[in-house]
C-alpha cells in the first residue's frame, strides 16, 4: 500500500513539474505582447524572458536589450542639438495643438493637461535644466502613441487575448489599457496587492507588472503599488510613471537614435509586421522635430 502511495504521490510531483514547465513556456512565448515581469529582463525574437545574451543580445526584441557593439552615427544622438528649458519648447499653444487631435469620443479627452507633463517633467533631476527638443520631440511621439489605445483579438485557436498597438485611433484618447489583465508575477521586493491589476496605464501603456510599478512608486515616492489606479486618476502621475520609465530604461539609448527608443518603449514597434504604422511613428517625429525648429536625427530605423 505504501509502495503504491509512493506512486501516486511521485506522479503527482511529476505532473505538477510538467505544468509549471509548460506554464513558464507559455509565458515566455508571449512577452512579445506583454513584456517582461522583471525589470533588468529582456524579451528576445522567440519569446523567452531573461538577462542572458540569448535575450538581450543580438535577438533582443524589447527592454534593456544589450548597447554593445551596435551601430551609430554622428548624428544618431536624440540628445544633442538645441536645447531650452521646457516651458520654451512645449508652450500651451504647442500642447493644444497636439491635443487638439483627440477625438470627442475618447476617454481621456482633457486629462492630459499642459500644466501636468510640464510638472511632470521639470520633477526629474534631467530636465531641471535645459532640455533638448529632439528628446522631448521623441517623448511627446511616443506618449502620443501609447495612449491611443489598443484593439483586442480573440486568436482562432486557443483562449488567450493578442493585442495589437498597431491599430489607426486618436492619440493621448486612453488613460488606460482597454486590455486588462493582472499582469502579476512572484516578487518578495514588490509583492502584489490582493485585488489590483497592473496593466498599462497612462501615456505608456506598455508599462505592465508588478516590479515596474513597485519600483517607479518607490522612485517617485508614490504608493503605486497599493494603488497602481493612481496613475488614471491624476494626469501628473501618469506623466511621472512615463517619464519614470523613459528616463531608466529609453534614456540611456538615446544615443543609437529614435529607432533604439521605439524598441526600448515597445518592441512590437520595431516587429516589421505593421510597416505603415511604424513609418506613421516616424513621421510624427519628424514632423514634431520641424514644428520645433530642430533636424531629426539619423537613426530613424529600429
Amino acid at each position: 500500500m505504501s509502495n503504491r502511495n509512493a506512486t501516486v504521490e511521485n506522479a503527482l510531483m511529476f505532473f505538477l513539474l510538467a505544468f509549471a514547465v509548460m506554464a513558464k513556456t507559455v509565458f515566455s512565448q508571449n512577452c512579445q505582447s506583454t513584456g517582461c515581469p522583471g525589470l533588468k529582463e529582456c524579451c528576445s525574437s522567440w519569446g523567452s524572458c531573461g538577462i542572458k545574451d540569448d535575450q538581450c543580445g543580438f535577438w533582443c526584441f524589447s527592454g534593456l536589450c544589450n548597447l554593445k557593439n551596435k551601430s551609430y552615427g554622428f548624428d544618431y544622438n536624440v540628445s544633442a542639438g538645441p536645447r531650452g528649458p521646457i516651458e520654451s519648447i512645449v508652450t500651451p499653444s504647442l500642447f493644444k495643438r497636439i491635443m487638439s487631435k483627440v477625438g470627442n469620443n475618447c476617454p481621456a479627452k482633457g486629462f492630459y493637461t499642459h500644466q501636468a507633463f510640464i510638472s511632470a517633467v521639470k520633477s526629474f533631476q534631467a530636465y531641471k535644466g535645459t532640455v533638448a527638443k529632439r528628446e522631448i520631440a521623441a517623448i511627446l511621439t511616443h506618449f502620443a502613441h501609447g495612449s491611443k489605445g489598443k484593439s483586442t483579438i480573440l486568436a482562432k485557436d486557443t483562449t488567450v487575448f493578442m493585442r495589437s498597438p498597431f491599430i489607426h485611433g486618436h492619440r493621448f484618447c486612453y488613460k488606460e489599457d482597454k486590455a486588462r489583465g493582472r499582469y502579476c508575477s512572484p516578487s518578495k521586493k514588490y509583492p502584489c496587492e490582493p485585488g489590483k491589476q497592473y496593466y498599462g496605464r497612462g501615456p505608456l501603456q506598455s508599462i505592465r507588472w508588478n516590479e515596474y510599478y513597485g519600483a517607479a512608486g518607490i522612485f517617485l515616492r508614490l504608493p503605486m503599488l497599493k494603488d497602481p489606479d493612481m496613475v488614471a486618476h491624476s494626469p501628473e502621475v501618469a506623466f511621472k510613471l512615463a517619464l519614470w520609465f523613459w528616463t531608466t530604461n529609453v534614456r540611456p539609448a538615446l544615443y543609437l537614435g529614435f529607432g533604439e527608443t521605439s524598441k526600448r518603449v515597445d518592441g512590437r514597434l520595431c516587429d516589421n509586421l505593421h510597416p505603415d504604422d511604424t513609418k506613421n511613428l516616424v513621421k510624427q517625429y519628424v514632423d514634431l522635430c520641424k514644428i520645433l525648429g530642430v533636424t531629426p536625427d539619423e537613426g530613424l530605423s529600429c
